[in-house]
């Protein structure tokens, strides 16, 4: 629905060219300090929780969240200094108009940085005691929030989205603080910067900071690519994301958030073999759920961005570009979705280091991709040179795994992946022959229902194990009740 009104009220033109190359610089730094704190921070929680007790686990946590707190003013400081030479490395192909846009966003949004940072950390607390539910309800506030602004400030760019987008993230963060504090007392301000649990998070968090930059660097590579397109290029793409973002948000994000603590605390207690079956498990229930979702995307790309978005500032031409840019995305849906799930094993082995390495890789072969068939292909190469990067960054890394491992059930994994592919083959006959009947809203719901209708009979006469599972989930949930 955000993104929705965002589209209705801007379309795919400069103004949210100039929102997304703004919003990177504030992102990026959140990402390095905050994204590589979490994922660093849940299993090193749990393993000094199990063996120091939870007085010892809160000490080193109070500490780490007040110097992130500083180190992030800091970063914010440093911010607004480099923001507009950062913009210009990184839109080369902006006119001076859309260049002063960019500046104009970031300096509104910069202080969303330091509510970022510090939300990646709340975040990971609550998950680290398997609490999920309020990190997602004040997930949703954000966006309750942002579409709020959007509506009173529609006429007022800088004030709709870069004063509410910082405004809903601040949000987020005031009610995660103050349920926290509530909930564990022992949290509060300290500096014991020589707490042992610091000293291993800093040791860990190097790698995942390289990594997590790396990661950056890519978007980064693919703005300045971008900004030599024509106007209203940057902002498709993303549209494109955001659409390839359903499905991944829906079953690979929520997946791997639960997942993750669990595997970190059998690692933490020796339970290897659990471990690998719990991911082995989890790698083939995300592929039931994104292998149907992929294909769907690229049987029906335009159709999809029609009914979303095709409204208001957003023309047809608008649609055909950001469906061309959603069809090579979704290509790389397969492996772009469970390359977070494998990450994750790896960080829950208390590995950092390989997929940081790997992700070079990736670096290197987006980088090079986009050089090659940017102009060919224009924004449809970009979008390809995302997925073929993740392709091959996630055979890598699966293979090292399976190899480290010993084996993570591959004979298994791929007999139901087989089933999962049959049931969706099926699926894409079904889809096929009823494409002409999508072109209208209505029509697409209808096609798209039945196609999900299609899908489950097959998988429920093919019987996976990730099915099977799901549906004694249920049916013991329906018996207790």
């Amino acid at each position: 629905m955000r993104e929705i009104l965002i589209a209705k009220f801007y379309g795919a033109q400069a103004v949210i060219d100039s929102f997304l190359v703004a919003s990177v610089l504030p992102s990026t730094i959140a990402g390095l300090i905050g994204g590589a704190l979490t994922i660093v921070f849940i299993p090193v929680f749990i393993d000094e929780r199990e063996k120091k007790g939870e007085e010892a686990a809160w000490d080193g946590t109070s500490s780490l969240i007040t110097i992130s707190f500083f180190y992030l003013l800091l970063m914010l400081c440093l911010g607004y200094v480099i923001a507009p030479f950062f913009i210009r490395a990184i839109a080369p192909g902006f006119t001076q108009e859309r260049l002063r846009l960019a500046i104009s966003f970031s300096a509104v949004m910069m202080p969303s940085l330091v509510f970022s940072g510090l939300l990646g950390l709340f975040t990971g607390i609550f998950n680290s005691y398997r609490l999920f539910t309020l990190p997602t309800l004040v997930g949703l506030l954000y966006n309750v929030c942002l579409m709020t602004f959007l509506v009173a400030a529609r006429n007022h760019p800088l004030l709709s989205l870069g004063v509410g987008s910082t405004s809903a993230i601040a949000l987020q963060v005031v009610i995660l603080c103050l349920v926290a504090r509530k909930m564990w007392p022992l949290l509060r301000m300290k500096f014991l910067f020589s707490h042992p649990m610091l000293k291993k998070v800093w040791r860990l968090m190097l790698p995942i900071f390289v990594g997590t930059g790396v990661g950056y660097l890519n978007l980064i590579v693919d703005r300045i690519f971008a900004s030599f397109l024509p106007e209203g290029t940057i902002a498709a793409l993303n549209f494109a994301v955001r659409v390839r973002e359903i499905p991944l948000g829906l079953f690979v994000v929520a997946l791997s958030h639960v997942v993750y603590p669990v595997t970190s605390s059998q690692v933490a207690q020796g339970k290897i073999e659990e471990f690998k079956d719990l991911f082995a498990r989890s790698l083939e229930t995300l592929w039931l759920f994104v292998i149907p979702a992929s294909v769907g995307l690229l049987m029906l790309p335009e159709q999809t961005v029609r009914v979303l978005f095709e409204r208001g500032a957003f023309t047809a031409q608008a649609t055909t570009t950001t469906g061309q840019a959603l069809f090579f995305y979704s290509l790389g849906l397969f492996a772009g979705g469970s390359l977070d799930l494998v990450a994750k094993a790896f960080y829950s082995l208390q590995d950092t280091r390989t997929p940081v390495k790997v992700g070079a890789i990736g670096l290197i072969v987006n980088t090079v991709l986009n050089a090659l068939l940017v102009r060919p292909f224009a924004h449809k190469g970009l979008a390809l040179a995302t997925s073929l990067s993740s392709t091959i960054v996630f055979m890598i890394l699966i293979e090292i795994l399976r190899r480290r491992m010993r084996g993570i059930g591959g004979r298994a994994l791929m007999k139901n992946l087989m089933k999962i592919s049959l049931a969706t083959i099926i699926m894409g006959i079904f889809v096929s022959l009823l494409r002409p009947l999508a072109q209208t809203t209505f029509g697409y719901i209808v096609v798209v229902s039945l196609s999900v209708a299609i899908y489950t009979v097959a998988v429920l006469l093919l019987k996976p194990t990730s099915a099977r599972m799901i549906l004694n989930r249920l049916k013991s949930k329906l018996g207790a009740d």
